[in-house]
C-alpha cells in the first residue's frame, strides 16, 4: 500500500513539474493580441513540444490574431529563429485544404515569441502555421486545411 501511494505521489509530482516547465501563459494583451483565445496548436519536433501557437479572435474588430510562444524545450529566453503565419483561405467552410487569399507572417530571431500577426477573415476560413528552430532542430506546428470559418 505504501509503495502504491509513493508511486502515485511521484507520478503526480512529475506531472505537476511538467506543467511548470513551459513558457508562462498570458492573456491576449500579453502577447499583443486583442480578443479571446479560441485555440492553441503545438509546435513540435518529434514528440517534443518546442512552442505553442495561440490563436485569438476579437469579435469587435472581426480580426484573428496569432503568436508562437516558445517553451523551455524550445529555448524560451534564448535567441532562435521563430515564425508565425496567419492565412485567410478562400474557403468559407472547413476543408482539408486552404487556398491562400491573404497572409501575414512574422519571422525573425526572438527569445520568447514570434508575432503577433493579425488578419481580418470575415466569412472565410483561416490557417495558422508556426516554426521554431532550436538546437539544430526545426519544430513545426500548423492547422491542417481551412479551419475556424465564419
Amino acid at each position: 500500500m505504501r509503495r502504491k501511494i509513493a508511486s502515485t505521489l511521484i507520478a503526480f509530482g512529475i506531472a505537476a513539474a511538467g506543467l511548470t516547465i513551459g513558457a508562462p501563459t498570458a492573456s491576449a494583451g500579453g502577447w499583443g493580441c486583442t480578443g479571446s483565445e479560441i485555440d492553441t496548436y503545438s509546435v513540435t519536433y518529434g514528440s517534443t513540444m518546442y512552442g505553442a501557437i495561440h490563436l485569438y479572435y476579437d469579435s469587435s474588430t472581426g480580426k484573428n490574431c496569432a503568436v508562437n510562444v516558445a517553451t523551455s524545450a524550445g529555448g524560451y529566453g534564448v535567441d532562435k529563429y521563430m515564425s508565425v503565419s496567419l492565412v485567410r483561405c478562400t474557403q468559407t467552410s472547413p476543408s482539408s485544404t486552404c487556398t491562400i487569399d491573404d497572409a501575414k507572417t512574422n519571422a525573425d530571431t526572438y527569445k520568447y515569441y514570434a508575432g503577433p500577426v493579425s488578419l481580418s477573415a470575415a466569412d472565410h476560413c483561416i490557417n495558422v502555421r508556426g516554426r521554431i528552430t532550436y538546437n539544430g532542430h526545426e519544430a513545426i506546428g500548423a492547422t491542417y486545411g481551412a479551419v475556424h470559418c465564419g
